[in-house]
């Protein structure tokens, strides 16, 4: 009897497919696995806020109230205001095309606790949102009108470099990104997440390192508007115009300095030869310097006695300046040399043009004379416009008024620093 076993043959022809198949079959069942467990964890690539994960963030922004949206068609900052208007801008703008007596909500999507509300706005161009208190957050726009609250839009795609740094305070500032772009939260697989051009503001407070634009820009005259201006000015009654001036700006960025804000004189030296208008003047380093606020220190030698302007916005940093000169020094003895510029012959201009062709479309600037058209491809369209004053500082023909102005030079000079620290909410020593 054969007792040997038989061996069992493998077909190979048929096992190593078969063998192959199982592999990927189990390849498949475990990728399938891990997808179903880790699906739920996978975040979605779109533009996040805060620390929020790409969910969490269209959670939040599919949650917002935008039942009644309203469009804006322009806006514009003038210092730390920002504006916004119902129709395209113009210096004859209707005040029901702004935000006139209208109350304006940010609602914070980081933290719904969070709700800031700028109440009964004026059309003033330097009062309306101001930005420098906003505490740090992400922020939707809402228009409140009686018991109506609107989410505010505008009516086409505002781009990603609308920054402005707000001045320094106490080593650091906000940085303040105005947004509107329906497609802000779209993604691969996440589209038209917004119907609208809805407005965000995004406020982040930021060291001095970060923030390279100057605060405050300080302008001295005399202003080289054409060809044959002297470069000195008037030298009278035993003193030169713009060397005096340049001093005391000096005198003035010394003390503001002191508390942490970063000023430029705009002229090199008093005497300095930089026309005023056009690409590499006065008005062009203004501009590029970024800053929110100028002084523009003048004397007069036509008989006026010292004046202080402002636009025609509210003037709140003309009458902080004045309040602190009105009661340091002699200079200002009444509350009439505290004045808004008159009209230019157009009767909408600012007649004073140290104060107009610093403020950006919001003041037309560029666009009134032959001179200041010179201006036009920096500021003619620029939506940032530089909130500025102007003193007039002395009557350089009048020996008396000189008198004056050489006795309480260094009180000039610390008053007007401690106006703008007061509008400022800084101290100064």
């Amino acid at each position: 009897m054969n007792t040997k076993k038989k061996k069992l043959k493998i077909k190979w022809k048929t096992a190593v497919p078969a063998l192959i198949c199982l592999i990927l079959f189990i390849y498949l069942c475990v990728s399938l696995l891990v997808g179903l467990f880790t699906a739920s964890g996978k975040d979605i690539d779109i533009y996040k806020i805060g620390n929020l994960s790409g969910k969490k963030t269209l959670e939040v922004v599919n949650h917002e109230d935008r039942q009644n949206p309203v469009m804006v068609k322009d806006y514009n900052f003038y210092g730390e205001s920002l504006n916004f208007y119902f129709d395209t801008y113009s210096q004859t703008i209707k005040k029901s095309e702004t935000l006139n007596g209208k109350n304006v909500i940010l609602k914070d999507l980081l933290n719904d606790k969070n709700v800031i509300k700028f109440e009964k706005l004026t059309a003033k161009i330097d009062n309306q949102i101001r930005l420098e208190n906003i505490p740090d957050g992400f922020y939707a726009l809402y228009l409140q009108e009686g018991d109506t609250t609107s989410r505010l839009y505008y009516d086409s795609v505002i781009a990603y470099d609308n920054i402005i740094y707000t001045v320094r305070s106490n080593g650091s500032s906000k940085k303040v990104e105005l947004i509107g772009d329906k497609t802000l939260f779209d993604g691969d697989k996440n589209k038209d997440v917004l119907d609208n051009n809805y407005l965000y503001l995004k406020v982040t407070t930021v060291n001095d390192d970060e923030n390279k634009q100057y605060d405050i820009a300080i302008s001295t005259a005399p202003a080289l508007v054409y060809e044959g201006v002297s470069l000195e000015g008037v030298e009278e009654n035993g003193i030169i115009e713009a060397q005096e001036l340049y001093d005391v700006a000096q005198k003035i960025k010394t003390a503001l300095e002191q508390k942490g804000l970063k000023v430029i004189i705009l002229k090199d030296e008093y005497n300095q030869d930089i026309p005023f208008y056009g690409a590499g003047g006065v008005l062009n380093k203004a501009y590029s310097s970024k800053a929110k606020y100028m002084l523009h220190l003048d004397m007069d030698e036509y008989g006026n006695k010292s004046l202080l302007y402002s636009s025609y916005s509210s003037g709140l940093l003309a009458k902080s300046v004045f309040e602190d000169l009105f009661k340091d020094t002699a200079i200002y003895p009444s509350n009439e040399y505290l004045q808004t510029c008159a009209l230019a012959d157009d009767n909408i201009s600012d007649l004073q043009y140290e104060i107009r062709e610093a403020g950006g479309v919001v003041l037309a600037a560029g666009t009134y004379s032959e001179s200041s058209q010179k201006n036009y491809s920096f500021a003619g369209n620029n939506k940032f416009g530089i909130d500025t004053i102007q003193i007039i500082t002395t009557n350089i023909n009048d020996s008396d008024d000189v008198a004056v102005w050489q006795q309480n030079k260094e009180k000039i000079a610390s008053a007007i620093a401690q106006g703008i620290c007061d509008f400022l909410n800084l101290k100064t020593e």
